[in-house]
């Protein structure tokens, strides 16, 4: 049913230029891609460079296996979705990301209503009322699946499914945790725990953004956009070059094709 609904010491322009500076090579013909051990990759980085989403470094490789952060993936996020816009020519709404080199992207994804359920949890709590997003921090798959959520929010192809059936749909991972919450639970988007309790016969979300947390689950994962192995959708692993782009182009295809 749809429904609409440091790098340490590093100057900030150098480490973007490093990252994301155009390079003169094409996909194929970068010297750590071999179309043999990344051929599910191959089709992905083509098009996400051909896109500008993305570049090889100096040296002319691409660094497939290179994990990914958290502002490296909101900058290529909002290089291929540029429409997504939420900031209002306003710094970000993050205290940590306003002096970032990323501070355009995380303002124009989580500006306003965003803000709030995609906070990180630091020291325990919020310090002095401001929320955090950490941009630095290694991004992870479920990282990935949150933010891919704004995507799906942004074309109303979010999936509002009964619990029961989110229930379900995190049966078929061994490790995709339901539980109910307590008062230290950390309830941020980012945290891949879905709380969910039952009381007089009827579950319900149990913590702040649950909901949300269990729509871009659902919706991610029935879209193929996040898919599992072996029963294991791995919410915890870092993200690498190779799959962020390959993630990218799955969602590309899902919200776009479906759009035109």
């Amino acid at each position: 049913m749809l429904k609409k609904k440091k790098k340490w010491l590093i100057i900030p322009s150098v480490v973007a230029a490093l990252f994301f500076s155009q390079s003169a090579l094409a996909a194929n013909t970068f010297p750590d891609v071999d179309e043999t051990q990344y051929e599910w990759a191959a089709e992905s980085i083509r098009s996400m460079v051909d896109k500008g989403v993305v570049s090889g470094y100096a040296d002319g490789t691409f660094k497939p296996d290179k994990t990914v952060t958290k502002a490296e993936f909101v900058h290529m996020f909002h290089k291929l979705f540029p429409e997504i816009n939420h900031s209002s020519g306003k710094s970000s709404d993050f205290a940590d990301a306003r002096k970032h080199w990323a501070n355009k992207d995380f303002a124009a994804l989580f500006n306003g209503d965003y803000v709030w359920p995609f906070a990180e949890n630091v020291g325990g709590k919020y310090p002095n009322y401001q929320f955090y997003v950490s941009p630095e921090k290694p991004l992870t798959r479920w990282d990935v699946m949150m933010i891919a959520s704004i995507r799906t929010d942004y074309t109303n192809l979010t999936f509002h499914p009964e619990i029961e059936e989110v229930i379900s749909a995190a049966a078929e991972y061994k490790d995709v945790k339901i539980r109910p919450a307590n008062y230290n639970d950390d309830f941020s988007a980012y945290y891949p725990v879905l709380y969910i309790d039952y009381s007089e016969e009827e579950y319900y979300y149990d913590g702040d953004s649950q909901d949300q947390k269990a729509e871009a689950f659902y919706t991610l994962t029935k879209l193929g956009v996040l898919t599992g192995n072996e029963g294991y959708l791995r919410p915890k692993a870092l993200v690498t070059r190779a799959e962020a782009v390959t993630i990218l182009q799955r969602l590309y295809e899902a919200t776009t094709q479906s759009n035109d």
